[in-house]
């Protein structure tokens, strides 16, 4: 099985947290994407954007393994920080 993550618009959202008491404002920067694990529906999911990173363009995508971290009972997790290899293929083109 191979599974890939998949891109379909290069949109990002921008969410605004106001600063409250001495913590400041924040700000977060999003793409929305998908994995698809040969299940019948896709899994959506965002990734977070730093404030200079360009948005992934449409393509299908790897997880990159710099976005794996263990956790506390030595498992495998995904990070906060997730980051995609590729593209390895264009966009499907939606019909």
């Amino acid at each position: 099985m191979n599974n890939h993550i998949v891109v379909k618009s290069d949109a990002v959202e921008t969410r605004n947290i106001p600063a409250r008491g001495e913590r400041k404002s924040m700000t977060f920067r999003e793409q929305r994407a998908a994995i698809e694990t040969g299940d019948d529906f896709p899994q959506p999911f965002s990734i977070t954007l730093d404030d200079d990173q360009r948005p992934y363009a449409p393509g299908l995508y790897q997880l990159d393994l710099s976005s794996l971290e263990v956790n506390e009972y030595k498992g495998l997790k995904v990070g906060r920080c997730v980051r995609l290899f590729g593209p390895i293929s264009a966009a499907p083109v939606s019909k």
